[in-house]
């Protein structure tokens, strides 16, 4: 337990997976659907549904940001690399 570690940041453990286009484009995907259907809820009046799908868009849009960041962050680290 040394002390080198308290003022250190965490980084969330993601696999190398995370970053792949794949994942971007699904997340949109699913984010651009629940856009869809929050509104449409929201035009028909059906709160409950509204706010479910008010949450699955926040769930996918951060989804979407953070495999965007976590594509840079790889990118950066193979152009740091020598010889890469």
């Amino acid at each position: 337990m040394g002390g080198d570690s308290v003022g250190a940041v965490a980084t969330p453990n993601r696999p190398p997976w995370f970053g792949n286009r794949g994942v971007q484009v699904l997340a949109g995907i699913a984010l651009a659907y629940s856009l869809v259907q929050l509104v449409l809820h929201l035009l028909d009046a059906q709160w409950g549904s509204a706010f479910l799908d008010f949450a699955w868009c926040v769930l996918f849009g951060y989804v979407l940001s953070e495999s965007l960041r976590f594509r840079r962050e790889q990118e950066a680290q193979r152009d740091e690399r020598p010889g890469g």
